[in-house]
């Protein structure tokens, strides 16, 4: 395994207990909205396999599961064997069987070719030690026609707002989650990762280079976060657009 995945692997280990607490602290209760955009974006269907990378304590794969078309059963794959417990505890609360947990990262996943009609990850590709093997690696997994949904931190845009937002997440963000969690390093990571991550445009063509069609992206909240769709098709053609209609 690469060092950064396992490095990444112990730190959400060492804050798994408080990660869905600080996720809703520290976005203002915006994490919520942000992941129903997510699944509203996905074409979820009765009977559906759907595959959910980073999946971590399981509330995007439970989301999918309480959709009016929900899937038929969500496979999760994390590197965090404690978040992926976490995770299980929810999902034995809510009785919900048909979500499956596998120990793995996303560069090489340990499926076969062509077994998921969709496949969706929440705020864990920038934490990819290789960004374009694990989209390469989602779409080997992917049947013809299956969708990719990326949910991702960003850096907005609008002036004013993004330096005031710096401020936030560059200094605040990283003492209020050191406090609560007890590591601070995971929060200043949090930080330089999103600082590092390829976005919008950039990662749409890397989408695009791995494969996938009709790559779009749409900002949310004022571009905090940012919703990437793809397509993957049997054909080598690749045309993006910048923004969701």
């Amino acid at each position: 395994m690469h060092e950064k995945s396992e490095r990444v692997g112990d730190m959400f280990n060492r804050i798994a207990a408080r990660y869905d607490l600080l996720n809703h602290v520290l976005s203002a209760g915006t994490d919520f909205y942000w992941r129903k955009s997510a699944l509203d974006a996905m074409n979820l269907r009765s009977g559906a396999r759907i595959l959910d990378i980073c999946v971590g304590t399981a509330d995007l794969a439970l989301g999918a599961l309480r959709r009016d078309q929900y899937p038929n059963r969500v496979v999760g794959v994390d590197l965090s064997m404690n978040m992926m417990r976490i995770g299980q505890e929810k999902t034995r609360r809510a009785s919900r069987p048909d979500v499956r947990f596998v120990c793995g990262n996303a560069e090489e996943l340990p499926f076969g070719a062509c077994e998921f009609d969709g496949a969706m990850v929440a705020f864990g590709v920038r934490n990819l030690a290789d960004i374009p093997a694990g989209l390469a690696s989602v779409n080997r997994v992917l049947k013809p026609g299956g969708q990719l949904v990326v949910l991702e931190l960003s850096r907005p845009t609008l002036q004013g707002f993004r330096q005031l937002f710096q401020l936030y997440f560059r200094h605040l963000l990283p003492r209020i989650g050191g406090v609560i969690s007890g590591d601070g390093a995971a929060y200043r990571y949090l930080h330089s990762s999103v600082m590092a991550f390829p976005e919008r445009e950039r990662f749409l063509h890397l989408m695009e280079d791995a494969g996938f069609v009709s790559a779009r992206y749409r900002d949310l909240s004022l571009g905090i976060a940012t919703l990437y769709t793809g397509i993957k098709t049997s054909t080598a053609a690749a045309s993006h657009t910048s923004d969701l209609t």
